[in-house]
């Protein structure tokens, strides 16, 4: 009997740490917080592209110009697409299914400056001060940070931000 009475208090302090570890672990923004998923062209119209929607897709349209700048080049009704979401259905990333994903890359560094219009940021990081456009999408994530505070950005293929958070 002592014995059990011994083992559950440390039952509950286990229990507690695990809970807190695994807190910790959602605040920790990244590449898993994205969603990867297939659907297909539905059709292509008047400069915007149309998806099918999918599980745990929105009906959404992707301006032509905007799926060049991310690799889908020619894309036709019919087309099966990998695209990838971020934890609020923001488009990151579209290609054809099987295409390798073009090379978005990880950054971290302290945020030094945000264009108050979202246009613009620099990081400081250990390779020195680097500034980066913001994607229209990802902009609204600029108001939560604060300036000075360590951040982890995705930068797509053509150098420019498109997504952010805070690193805790």
């Amino acid at each position: 009997m002592r014995a059990v009475i011994r083992v559950i208090p440390l039952f509950g302090v286990l229990l507690w740490f695990a809970s807190t570890a695994a807190a910790h672990d959602i605040d920790q923004a990244g590449p898993r917080t994205h969603k990867e998923l297939t659907t297909v062209i539905t059709k292509v119209q008047s400069g915007l592209i149309f998806l099918k929607p999918t599980a745990g897709l929105q009906e959404r349209a992707i301006s032509v110009v905007k799926a060049e700048r991310m690799g889908l080049y020619q894309p036709a009704a019919g087309d099966e697409v990998t695209i990838v979401i971020d934890e609020g259905n923001v488009l990151l990333d579209i290609h054809k299914k099987g295409a390798a994903p073009a090379g978005h890359r990880l950054i971290s560094g302290k945020l030094s400056y945000a264009d108050p219009f979202w246009g613009v940021i620099e990081l400081k990081t250990p390779e020195g001060p680097q500034s980066f456009a913001v994607d229209t999408l990802a902009g609204s994530k600029l108001s939560v940070l604060q300036e000075g505070g360590q951040v982890r950005a995705e930068l797509d293929e053509d150098n420019i931000l498109i997504d952010i958070h805070p690193v805790h």
